[in-house]
C-alpha cells in the first residue's frame, strides 16, 4: 500500500486573487519518503488542497492502491465521497479521472496535522506558497537538477507559467541506472502532457542515456530508460538540455 500525506497553504492578494502552495510526502514500500511541493494561482484554499491530492495521484506508482491522508474535511467529502462544496466538484472529478486513467485505487482519509509526515507536508506547502512564481512561455517548463556524486537524494525544481514544483527525490545507489539518470527520469515524470522541458544541470551521462538508452551498460538500466522514454513520448513530452 502506498501512502501520501498532503496539505496546502493559501494567501489572498490585494487584487482579490490568491496564491496557493501544496505539499506532499509520498511513501512507497522499500523506498525513502519522497517530498514534493508546488505553487499555483488559486482563488481558494480548498482548491489548493484538492490540487495536492491530484499531484499525489499523478506521482504515485500506477496500477497500485494509494491512501491519501489530509486534515481537510471538505476535500475528504468532495474526493472521497463525491459530496462537499460545489466549488470543488470539478477538481474532485479531475482527481478521480486521473486515478482511473493510472489504475490507482484511491482512498482519502483524515489525519491530524500533528502527525510527522503531515507536519512536513504543511511546511512544504507554506514554503511553496512563499516562493517565486516562474513565468516560462507557452507550454515550456524550466527544470533545474541539483545532484552531486554520492548523494542519496536529488533536488528537482520545475517552473511553468503560474507554478513552481520542487521534488526531493530519493535515489537508489544500488540501481543499475546511474543516480544522475534517475534524477533526470524523476524530472521528466513531473512534466504535463505535451510540455517541453528545458533541463539544466543534467549530467553528461544522464543526457547520453536519455538520448540513447542502449548506451547503458546493463540491460536492466536500458529497460528502465526505454520505458521512461516511451512514457514521455506517448505523452508528447519533449526534453531539451542546456549547458550548466
Amino acid at each position: 500500500m502506498n501512502h501520501a500525506f498532503v496539505d496546502a497553504s493559501w494567501h489572498e492578494l490585494p487584487d482579490g486573487s490568491g496564491v496557493g502552495g501544496w505539499g506532499l510526502v509520498l511513501i512507497t514500500p522499500g523506498a525513502l519518503p519522497a517530498r514534493y511541493q508546488g505553487q499555483l494561482d488559486s482563488p481558494d484554499n480548498n482548491l489548493a488542497e484538492v490540487r495536492a491530492v491530484l499531484e499525489a495521484v499523478r506521482l504515485a506508482p500506477p496500477e497500485e492502491a494509494l491512501t491519501v491522508h489530509t486534515d481537510n474535511e471538505a476535500v475528504i467529502a468532495a474526493v472521497g465521497r463525491g459530496r462537499g462544496p460545489e466549488l470543488l466538484h470539478g477538481e474532485a472529478r479531475e482527481v478521480m479521472e486521473a486515478a482511473q486513467e493510472r489504475g490507482v485505487a484511491l482512498r482519502v482519509g483524515y489525519a491530524p496535522r500533528t502527525r510527522r509526515h503531515m507536519l512536513t507536508a504543511h511546511e512544504l506547502a507554506n514554503e511553496a506558497r512563499r516562493g517565486l512564481v516562474g513565468t516560462p512561455v507557452g507550454v515550456q517548463a524550466d527544470v533545474l537538477i541539483e545532484h552531486r556524486p554520492g548523494w542519496a537524494e536529488a533536488r528537482v525544481s520545475l517552473r511553468r507559467a503560474g507554478e513552481r514544483v520542487t521534488a526531493l527525490v530519493p535515489l537508489d545507489l544500488a540501481s543499475e541506472v546511474p543516480p544522475s539518470a534517475q534524477a533526470l527520469m524523476a524530472a521528466v515524470g513531473l512534466a504535463h502532457p505535451g510540455e517541453s522541458l528545458v533541463v539544466r544541470r543534467a549530467s553528461r551521462v544522464a543526457q547520453a542515456l536519455w538520448r540513447r538508452p542502449e548506451r547503458a551498460l546493463r540491460l536492466g538500466a536500458q529497460s528502465q530508460l526505454r520505458a521512461a522514454r516511451q512514457v514521455a513520448d506517448a505523452s508528447g513530452v519533449q526534453v531539451e538540455f542546456l549547458a550548466s
